[in-house]
This record gives C-alpha cells, sequence and structure tokens, in this order.
C-alpha cells in the first residue's frame, strides 16, 4: 500500500507471534494497521467507554497540565477561542483550558458530535489521545486546519514509537485494539506540511505544537 501520509511505499510491519499486520513508511515513520484488522465503531466506542478520567484523577489531570504547559507561552492570546477535537465524555482538558481564560468548544464523535464546530475559527486547537486512532489522519490535520487564521496552533498528544521494529512489538501502547495510526516526530511535521502547518516544536515522547503557515 501507499503510505496515507507521504503516499511513499510501504513495507509489510508483521511478526511470527502476533496476527496483526502493519504497514511501515520508511519516508515518514508512519506505521499503520492494516484495514482488515481494524475494530468496528461499536467495539471502539465500547472500548473508550470503559475509561473513567475524570477531575478527580490527579495523574490524568497531570498530565493534561503538563501538555497545557509545553505549549502556552507561544498562546499570544489573553482569552483565546479553542477547539478541544476528541474531548471524550468528560472534557476535563476544556475545565483546565477555562482556568487559563481560553474560551472552549468541544467534539467529539461520539460523546459531542456536533458538527457546528465547523463553522467557527480557532486561535488554538487541541487534539489529545486521538491521532493514533485516525484512519485517515491527513484528512482529519486539512480539516482542522482550515479552522485556523495564520498564525493559529493545533496541538496534538499521541505517543511516539521508536522506530524500533523489536520495541514496536512489545510496545504497550500497540496493543491497545482502537490504536491504528503510529507516529514519530518526523511522521507529524511530514503531515502537517501537506496541510499548510509546520512544527514549531515537541518534547520526543508525545507533545507537538504546529503553527499554519
Amino acid at each position: 500500500m501507499t503510505c496515507k501520509i507521504c503516499f511513499y511505499h510501504t513495507k509489510i510491519y508483521q511478526h511470527t507471534q502476533f496476527p496483526h499486520r502493519y504497514h511501515y513508511c520508511p519516508e515518514c515513520e508512519g506505521i499503520f494497521l492494516e484495514e482488515s484488522f481494524c475494530v468496528d465503531e461499536h467495539r471502539e466506542k465500547k472500548q473508550y467507554d470503559q475509561h473513567h478520567n475524570c477531575l478527580e484523577n490527579e495523574g490524568y489531570v497531570q498530565m493534561f497540565e503538563d501538555f497545557l504547559d509545553f505549549f502556552w507561552e507561544d498562546i499570544t492570546c489573553k482569552e483565546p477561542k479553542v477547539l478541544d477535537f476528541g474531548s471524550g465524555p468528560t472534557p476535563v482538558l476544556k475545565s483546565l483550558l477555562q482556568k487559563r481564560n481560553a474560551h472552549v468548544i468541544c467534539y467529539d464523535k461520539f460523546y459531542h458530535p456536533d458538527d457546528a464546530f465547523k463553522l467557527h475559527h480557532y486561535d488554538l486547537i487541541t487534539s489529545t489521545e486521538v491521532f493514533e486512532h485516525l484512519n485517515n489522519p491527513l484528512q482529519t490535520l486539512t480539516l482542522l486546519a482550515t479552522l485556523l487564521p495564520s498564525g493559529g496552533y493545533i496541538a496534538l498528544m499521541t505517543l511516539f514509537h521508536d522506530n524500533s521494529f523489536d520495541n514496536f512489538w512489545k510496545w504497550w501502547y500497540r496493543r491497545d485494539p482502537t490504536h491504528i495510526t503510529f507516529y514519530t516526530p518526523k511522521t507529524i511535521e511530514v503531515l502537517a506540511h501537506q496541510c499548510g502547518l509546520e512544527s514549531v516544536k515537541h518534547d520526543g515522547k508525545r507533545v507537538v505544537l504546529l503553527k499554519k503557515r
């Protein structure tokens, strides 16, 4: 298959001990689960319904605070208009953003499925633990980029793979049945370029800040 991000020819990623088959792009370093192994939306939502993340979960809240702290100084608006894309059932990130004087709209295809978010423009779009679930990340990021003015930002959180074939098969992040697309900072940089965005900075682990050119 051709890469879903840069359209380069991919290589098969397969292990004798596991049934799943992936495609690896040597050009952008993206890894994609073969679509025949992807779960349907019913099973996908059932997996999400098992998550119990809330403001009382201190570790979960701290993860989001660290996420915001990584790029917040780059956001120059005093009261930014923010879209939390893929907010989940309990919009914890929305509450934390509001404490930073942001005006927040939430969208989630299962829990907040209101397409009216497409009618607005935003100073910042956040998307945490979403892009690993996407079958077509290029289509999604292209849409999000259209909702930004020039100089607007997108902050993504998704755990990066380390480009090791052996480590990939041992990786806990891979074992979530709803995780179907995996990135490195280079993958995100190439993806961003396709959408008229540039990678401003990343933490080398899971967070990257993009800016519309």
